[in-house]
């Protein structure tokens, strides 16, 4: 809706967004009042909502835990809340291990949190230090990869999935060819001497 516009000129969007496995119609309508003030009114599957609730709900930041603490909410009132089933007894392993193998290379996963400084990606709340998941890369014991990329929005596991460190393995390995493509351009042999 325009600034400044006329006391009842009234606007209307509808969209469908998929969060968290959910899928939610979200409609937003907005009017100006006879004060020529801008009325906001929000609308998730049918039901009016506040406009901050809307934006922990839609949030795409899926360990926020303002967002975790919000849909638990939408889902219990609308009696999705899944049961707590008792679990049986397990002995598991103290550490979990993922073998990666691409190309040449066998790397081992192994899942890991890291404490990450978040900016909501809807601006519903200020920024959070909030866990996320993700995974650090062995290869032979050594340490390939993982960890944190910082930026000025904050931080991420550099590795959030397996497919990521799949990815970073076999990106990995195309440098490493290409390096020593423009080796042998400039006349050095595969033993690391002059051809």
């Amino acid at each position: 809706m325009p600034i400044g516009a006329p006391f009842g000129v009234r606007w209307r969007g509808v969209a469908a967004v998929t969060v968290a496995g959910a899928a939610h119609q979200v409609s937003v309508a907005a009017r100006i009042d006879h004060k020529g003030r801008r009325r906001e009114q929000c609308l998730l599957d049918g039901v009016r909502v506040e406009r901050s609730v809307l934006l922990r709900l839609t949030c795409a930041e899926i360990e926020c835990p303002q967002a975790k603490f919000v849909r638990a909410q939408w889902d219990a009132f609308h009696r999705r809340a899944p049961r707590a089933k008792a679990q049986p007894l397990q002995a598991r392993p103290l550490i979990e291990e993922h073998a990666l193998v691409v190309g040449h290379h066998q790397c081992t996963a192994r899942p890991a949190r890291f404490t990450c400084f978040t900016h909501c990606p809807n601006r519903a709340h200020p920024a959070l230090l909030i866990e996320k998941t993700g995974y650090d890369l062995f290869e032979q014991g050594v340490y390939v990869g993982g960890g944190l990329v910082k930026s000025r929005d904050g931080a991420h596991p550099r590795l959030p999935t397996l497919e990521a460190a799949k990815a970073f393995v076999l990106a990995r390995q195309l440098e490493a060819m290409a390096a020593l493509g423009r080796l042998r351009e400039r006349g050095f042999g595969p033993d690391g001497g002059e051809a």
